[in-house]
């Protein structure tokens, strides 16, 4: 006894293509909806701030951004290299905070001129970071790990300068 069994076309999407099938319905690709999401949110949120403000894209506001957050420019092009070389570094932030604090302490509370502070802060967060990276490689430390114990050792010395926020007053903060 052998029984042939008749299949319909179905309109419920098949597993193996993941495609709806039946009345020309497409449908989003879930691999593309935060890329999707993340576009739609910005022309809308850009779409707001040009009826909000009427020079919003004017050339001076985006001179403004690229002036205001060059330091931010810098680290993602940094963090770019990192990533792209499969590895993560946890620590940045914490690093940047740290070298602030030591700058603030050193020309607000001791006096220094941010002539001496800058270049220190700059050989102490490239030290740092190469203390990690020396880690990392020398000893096959997984990178998650050392740099989650270089963001706490930072956050840890920047409490250790000061619990309350140091303001800079100096000019020469002012002028740059």
């Amino acid at each position: 006894m052998s029984a042939v069994i008749e299949s319909k076309p179905s309109s419920q999407p098949s597993p193996a293509s993941g495609k709806a099938e039946g009345k020309g319905g497409r449908r989003l690709n879930p691999k593309y909806l935060p890329l999707t999401a993340t576009i739609s949110l910005f022309m809308l949120m850009a779409s707001f701030g040009s009826f909000a403000y009427d020079s919003f894209f004017s050339a001076q506001v985006f001179l403004n951004l690229l002036i205001d957050n060059a330091f931010l420019i810098v680290v993602a092009v940094g963090m770019t290299f990192v990533i792209l070389s499969g590895g993560i570094d946890l620590s940045v932030g914490a690093v940047i905070a740290l070298t602030t604090m030591v700058s603030a302490a050193l020309v607000e509370r001791h006096g220094w001129s941010p002539l001496a502070a800058i270049p220190l802060v700059l050989a102490m967060g490239t030290a740092f970071g190469a203390f990690m990276g020396f880690l990392i490689e020398r000893f096959r430390l997984q990178p998650f790990i050392v740099t989650l114990a270089g963001m706490f050792l930072a956050r840890g010395l920047c409490y250790l300068i000061s619990i309350d926020s140091i303001s800079i007053t100096n000019e020469f903060y002012t002028q740059v």
